[in-house]
């Protein structure tokens, strides 16, 4: 991992032994923050950075012991990879030893505590919280119901977090040499949104089991809710979307709560209740001041011969014969 030269060369935003002038910089790029020296030895700290939209890589060392403490990040999640050196990271209740190959993944709920030995280099790759949430949002196909949550310990020495550090790699490669097509900004933004969905999937989060196809079925709360939206509003053009973001669950999760629940699929179940309003409706009505294929077509059954044949199914009798009765 850049084991030729440290990366971002070009980008240096301070080199100072000032750790005030060091914490001001830093917390421009990251947030504000708290640092305090630890011993007497003089720093030699400096500060390199490269932004894209959604995301931004620093390089950071500060040349002395120090500890790091921040209050939650709340608007983004960082992942911290030391090149070289030791970091003692608290986040939350979780407490980790950070090494080259042992990365850590901070999300934005929790405060932040960090012995940075003298000799530690870390890489830190910055993702906006809005930007990597929307990014889930659209792999799940629905809206999130909780804020993403990372396990902070992240091993990107093997597997999938070997894989996700590559890609990282060869965007901070890429930013290295320049007339690369990484300086034009469409390919610059597909990027960043490949290694978005791929940590999504690389480390293991609050959302796992849903990104990997794991859907359990939704509860009877959620169901009911969509339940009470199609008997509220029958008329509505719902769809199994439209009902999982009012019921704030995933399409296939509400679909698999249905048929646990109803044994019926939501739209089968709206069928149902259109039939038995348009049956209500039949019943109460004049058969000479209405027509059978006008109250269909006001409850969107568009298609005369299978509107009737549902209908039929379902209650025994022709709709014109309910209508005349």
């Amino acid at each position: 991992m850049f084991r030729e030269r440290l990366p971002l060369a070009g980008y240096e935003l301070a080199r100072s032994g000032d750790l005030d002038h060091v914490r001001e910089v830093i917390g421009r790029v990251l947030r504000p923050h708290r640092v305090s020296r630890l011993g007497n030895s003089p720093l030699d700290a400096w500060v390199r950075f490269a932004r894209l939209r959604d995301m931004s890589v620093s390089v950071i060392s500060y040349g002395g012991d120090v500890r790091f403490e921040s209050d939650p990040l709340e608007t983004f999640f960082a992942v911290l990879m030391p090149l070289s050196g030791v970091a003692m990271i608290s986040h939350g209740r979780q407490r980790m030893r950070a090494l080259p190959g042992q990365a850590c993944v901070l999300s934005p709920t929790d405060p932040v505590d960090i012995r940075w030995s003298g000799d530690c280099t870390q890489l830190i790759a910055r993702f906006e919280r809005a930007a990597l949430e929307a990014r889930l949002s659209d792999l799940l196909g629905a809206p999130l119901g909780r804020p993403l949550r990372f396990e902070p310990p992240m091993d990107v020495s093997s597997g999938y977090g070997r894989s996700w550090r590559c890609g990282l790699e060869l965007l901070v490669s890429e930013w290295d040499r320049p007339g690369t097509l990484i300086e034009q900004p469409l390919v610059a933004h597909r990027f960043e949104r490949t290694l978005m969905s791929a940590l999504l999937v690389a480390h293991t989060n609050n959302y796992t089991s849903m990104i990997n196809g794991e859907t359990h079925a939704a509860p009877s709360r959620a169901v009911g809710i969509a339940l009470e939206w199609i008997e509220s509003h029958p008329k509505w053009r719902h769809t199994t979307a439209s009902l999982a973001r009012e019921a704030d669950v995933t399409e296939r999760a509400l679909q698999r709560g249905f048929r646990k629940y109803l044994n019926m699929r939501p739209m089968e179940y709206l069928r149902e209740v259109r039939l038995r309003r348009i049956h209500d409706e039949l019943q109460a009505a004049q058969a000479d001041a209405v027509t059978v294929t006008g109250i269909a077509a006001d409850w969107g059954f568009l298609h005369a011969g299978h509107f009737a044949a549902k209908y039929q199914q379902r209650f025994g009798e022709k709709p014109s014969e309910t209508l005349r009765r």
